[in-house]
């Protein structure tokens, strides 16, 4: 069975993803991007880590390249490689409709990868409807749907798809173990640890920790409002917000003049140099709005810490356990952030927390989530 993989840019967790599931078919997987990076996205993809042959459309980014050219420049490459069956990684740009097209005109086998959850966004109004139209039709020509966890297969529910058709990868691709093993091996102590923040140039203490883009769905300011309301700076605990984006000139202004103290920016930092900055922190936090999943909690509870996580991120509940390794809140109240921050700042349960988070995060590999997909696809062949 000859397998190509359709997919929207190259990024490193779903290089991780493809590599193990190209384990389970060998010449026979092949990934098909439309471009190989995106206005949003300023990740460093190693190409020569990829260990399956692949193509890409265009040279321009994504949101650059006409949908139209990259519809039929996708439909050409169906022909010339001849798949039995497609996956396809969404379903929410023509180019992936003109690759269900081409599966449906000429008998190919559809699945999809569904990364979307019920949280993500509003879906009210005409509008909404007739897309919830279009998506249960997409997907209701699929065998079987593949999706993140517990949300995005209710949302997919939601949608008309029998839960029989549906399977739970656990993730949107996991971490690299390969990458943050080294350095929790290296860093395995508490002592170990404390001189990570002089080598990363900033000052010792315990820290909260945000790492991502700084734009509005990540509400960014609500955990400022948080820190700056908790006790935390006269406590002695900092704020590392890593990461760049569109709001970064707005929140240094927000802090300054609200006076908020300890709050330090590293600037964007590339994923092989991220695993320093989980280990010099105490507490992770993500308050966005919106999230369909949030690959950067997979990342936080490998490398061990307590998690506080909005109640919108598609990873809630799937690896978070309320009080067991953090706490979930609503990003729209920023007393209960406060209130979760000052919980964890008074903790004795935080080395137990940090252990919880180790264990649960072994659930979460590529290897796992390669192996579900692999199962799906070949359970598959019933119809929907």
């Amino acid at each position: 069975m000859k397998i190509l993989v359709v997919h929207n840019i190259m990024s490193p967790y779903k290089t991780l993803l493809f590599n193990a599931l190209c384990s389970f078919w060998r010449g026979e997987f092949v990934v098909c991007y439309f471009s190989r990076t995106s206005v949003l996205r300023d990740w460093k993809v190693e190409e020569d880590k990829m260990q399956y042959p692949l193509y890409v459309l265009s040279e321009k980014r994504w949101e650059e390249t006409s949908a139209v050219f990259l519809s039929w420049k996708l439909i050409m490459m169906c022909f010339r490689l001849k798949p039995d069956c497609i996956l396809l990684g969404e379903y929410s740009a023509m180019p992936y409709w003109a690759a269900w097209i081409y599966g449906r005109l000429f008998g190919k086998r559809l699945f999809a990868m569904v990364e979307s959850q019920g949280q993500d966004h509003p879906r009210k109004g005409t509008v909404a409807t007739m897309k919830a139209r279009l998506k249960r039709l997409f997907l209701t020509h699929c065998e079987k749907v593949m999706v993140a966890g517990e949300k995005h297969k209710a949302y997919v529910v939601s949608l008309g798809i029998s839960e029989e058709h549906i399977v739970i990868m656990g993730g949107v691709g996991g971490v690299d173990r390969a990458i943050y093993a080294p350095y929790l091996a290296q860093y395995d102590t508490v002592e170990k640890r404390r001189g990570i923040a002089a080598l990363l140039g900033i000052p010792e203490r315990s820290y909260f920790l945000y790492v991502g883009r700084f734009a509005k769905e990540k509400n960014v300011f609500t955990l400022l409002d948080a820190y700056r309301k908790s006790d935390a700076a006269k406590k002695g605990w900092g704020l590392l917000l890593v990461g760049s984006g569109p709001q970064e000139s707005e929140l240094r202004r927000y802090i300054s003049d609200k006076g908020i103290k300890n709050v330090v920016f590293p600037g964007f930092i590339q994923q092989e140099q991220l695993p320093l900055y989980y280990l010099a922190s105490t507490v992770f936090v993500l308050p966005s709005l919106s999230e369909p999943w949030g690959l950067v909690v997979d990342e936080a509870i490998t490398m061990g810490l307590p998690v506080l996580i909005s109640n919108r991120c598609g990873c809630v509940p799937d690896i978070i356990k309320e009080g067991e390794n953090g706490f979930v809140f609503s990003p729209d109240d920023v007393q209960a952030l406060t209130e979760a921050m000052q919980k964890m700042m008074g903790s004795s349960e935080l080395e137990k927390m940090r252990m919880a988070s180790l264990r649960i995060s072994q659930s979460c590999s590529p290897s796992i989530s390669a192996k579900h997909i692999a199962e799906g696809l070949l359970r598959a062949g019933d119809g929907v």
